[in-house]
């Protein structure tokens, strides 16, 4: 029982409350800002390569998929992690 009253005490506490609110939305906002950063980049690497080579429209643009997957998975992780900063037990 005593360890419910220091998991209340600990999540009404306003400092407690204030951290866990900036540091999610540093890192849900750094994981999509990042994300949109690098899927800008790959798409206009795609563009370029189409332009001085269209014949390998179906091998770039493969591995443009495959990036950017991998690029949006960095901004899922980046939201989960924000999530458990957020909900998590202090």
């Amino acid at each position: 029982m005593a360890e419910l009253f220091d998991f209340l005490a600990a999540a009404t506490n306003p400092t407690l409350a204030m951290g866990a609110y900036i540091g999610a939305g540093i890192m849900i906002g750094g994981g999509a800002i990042g994300a949109g950063i690098g899927d800008g980049l790959v798409t206009s690497q795609l563009v370029a390569g189409l332009a001085r080579q269209p014949e390998a429209r179906g091998l770039l643009s493969t591995w443009m998929f495959i990036g950017v997957g991998l690029i949006e998975a960095y901004a899922v992780i980046a939201l989960v992690f924000g999530l458990v900063v957020l909900f998590g037990k202090p």
